[in-house]
């Protein structure tokens, strides 16, 4: 019984981790320019990188990257399981397990 447990067990975890790697964020036509006045409205600080920004990097540690707040989130809902940060003009969607970039925003 445990063998045939752990072979069943093993596909949902490999099925997981490949969607996992395909995570993909499409904003919808018009929720940029409300993700846009949120940030703007809010004050929200924006913060210094030194690498480039472009969807698929890796964001590292040293980047506080902050949950999507709730009243982002009831304007534009698809960002609702994400964290982002603002660096100049630009608002950076991120994965929060793996720190990829999902979205950038201008």
């Amino acid at each position: 019984m445990k063998k045939a447990f752990f072979w069943l067990a093993t596909p949902v975890v490999l099925i997981g981790s490949a969607q996992a790697q395909d995570t993909k964020l499409t904003i919808m036509p018009g929720h940029g320019k409300l993700i846009q006045e949120y940030v703007v409205t809010e004050h929200v600080q924006p913060v210094t990188v030194q690498i480039p920004l472009e969807v698929g990097a890796t964001i590292p540690d040293g980047i506080r990257l902050a949950p999507v707040p709730l009243a982002m989130v009831a304007k534009v809902p698809e960002v609702r399981n994400y964290e982002y940060f603002v660096a100049g003009n630009k608002v950076v969607f991120v994965e929060p397990y793996t720190r990829k970039i999902l979205q950038i925003v201008q």
